[in-house]
């Protein structure tokens, strides 16, 4: 517990003065230990040797952040509000820690490495992980998380539209996961609506809207609080230029609802700013990619529906979902014929996590997919790094699976840009030397003459709008 209630504690069974039991507390030897350094008021978080790393000593140091690190606990609700992962480029907008020099506050980027030292989170490539033990009434959920970072980067540019088509900005002029004030907002934008600007030295100065997005279940007080905090902050500086905060929702709980209201948040519920129908769909994508294996191979028809709603609904505006969602499209073309799929199976062998994007079991073979929906040409690099970092740790994760391991296993590289000369070449040499198991890659060509294979005109469809223009079929 925090020396503050500890202190209390003694002093009830103590004839000794406030001071002695600081000083009692401050010579305190093994098998005591403390942390210091980041709590309010000076205090430190006492506990004994035999209770670090257990649930309990998690849960302890959870509520002292709650009371005294209020910087630390937005960071870990926002994690666990994200199901237990959140990107890295993204994590500095959910907490109220500025990412540049700040008078009187810690930057975000050394928030972050005290939490690592305190083995509060750890980082994975491209994402923040919460320490499991922190988390109170849930497990991580991969799926979830990447399901919800899809969704909220598909609203982002609706609501980018939304805010230019009404002329509350100017046109090529918003941002996501820039600065304002010091902090980072999931979108920014000047705004040069006249009763918003300021005239400075003779110039106008525009104002700015700004926006954070909570989107995936009810978002509590608790989940909305570093939105309030940074608009206090922004609030206390001076010079600030006037601003407008939005927060993206698609549901908050009463108590949320009022705490944002009576601080002063313009509220931008997804299903008032895009339409109910938008709302479902968004919920179905969601859902899609979470269960995107069972779905794909029980009703994979249910993926070419969605598809087809979403961009007729948003008039063929979906092409920030483009490389999101190719890994559907290949786990489609595999459902056909293997007997399970994973899309998006994170795996971790001994401490090294690796994300397989589409995981599809046959009979007597494993084909695992690597897939690349976008235009750039795949590099040298990215190939390196798959073959030499990527396939040895799941072709072990696989060898260790008894049900997996006497089959044959394959890894395939999917790219709709094609790849660059000497990844090219690179692929070609592993292909030909590797005995151990089969690598396989496949272009523009390759992937049509696949889909031909697939017979259904939608996904074709599909294929064309997304990836391959229309006269390629």
């Amino acid at each position: 517990m925090l020396s503050g209630d500890l202190a209390e504690i003694i002093a009830k069974t103590s004839t000794a003065n406030k001071e002695a039991i600081r000083k009692r507390l401050s010579r305190a030897i093994s098998p005591v230990r403390r942390v210091r350094g980041f709590f309010a008021d000076n205090q430190a978080f006492f506990y004994l040797e035999e209770q670090y790393n257990k649930d309990f000593y998690f849960n302890a140091l959870l509520e002292a952040f709650k009371k005294a690190a209020k910087r630390f606990y937005a960071i870990t609700k926002a994690i666990e509000y994200h199901y237990g992962f959140l990107n890295v480029d993204h994590l500095p907008c959910y907490g109220f820690s500025p990412i540049n020099k700040l008078l009187g506050h810690k930057r975000v980027n050394a928030v972050l490495e005290d939490l690592k030292n305190l083995n509060v989170i750890s980082i994975d490539r491209d994402s923040y992980i919460i320490n499991p033990k922190l988390l109170e009434n849930s497990i991580p959920n991969y799926r979830e998380y990447k399901a919800i970072e899809t969704a909220k980067d598909f609203i982002l540019v609706q609501f980018l539209n939304w805010a230019r088509s009404i002329g509350i900005t100017s046109f090529n002029t918003g941002t996501f996961y820039s600065e304002f004030g010091k902090f980072q907002w999931a979108f920014t934008s000047p705004s040069y609506i006249n009763s918003l600007t300021t005239l400075r030295n003779g110039n106008v100065a525009p104002a700015f809207i700004v926006a954070d997005i909570l989107i995936g279940k009810d978002a509590s007080e608790e989940d909305v609080n570093f939105f309030v905090e940074k608009i206090k902050i922004l609030n206390a500086q001076r010079n600030i230029s006037r601003f407008i905060p939005i927060l993206i929702v698609d549901s908050l709980t009463p108590g949320a609802l009022q705490f944002l209201k009576k601080n002063g948040v313009v509220l931008g519920f997804v299903n008032k700013l895009f339409g109910y129908e938008y709302s479902d769909l968004l919920k179905a994508l969601i859902n899609t990619i979470t269960n995107a294996g069972a779905i794909l191979k029980k009703n994979p028809e249910q993926y070419l529906e969605l598809i087809s709603k979403l961009n007729k609904l948003v008039e063929g505006k979906t092409n920030n979902l483009r490389g999101d969602l190719f890994e559907l499209a290949v786990g489609f073309y595999h459902s056909r014929l293997c007997q399970s799929l994973d899309i998006g199976l994170l795996i971790n062998l001994e401490g090294i996590r690796k994300e397989i994007d589409v995981f599809a079991s046959y009979a007597n073979e494993i084909k695992v997919a690597e897939c690349k929906g976008y235009k750039n040409k795949v590099t040298k690099a990215e190939v390196e790094e798959w073959l030499g970092e990527k396939i040895p740790v799941i072709r072990d994760w696989i060898l260790d699976k008894y049900v997996y391991s006497n089959k044959n296993i394959t890894f395939e590289f999917w790219s709709t840009g094609g790849y660059e000369e000497d990844a090219l070449e690179i692929l070609k040499n592993a292909s030909e030397k590797t005995k151990k198991y089969q690598i396989e890659f496949y272009g523009p060509a390759e992937i049509i003459k696949k889909a031909k294979e697939v017979r259904s005109k939608k996904f074709n469809e599909i294929l064309k709008q997304y990836y391959f223009g229309e006269n390629v079929f």
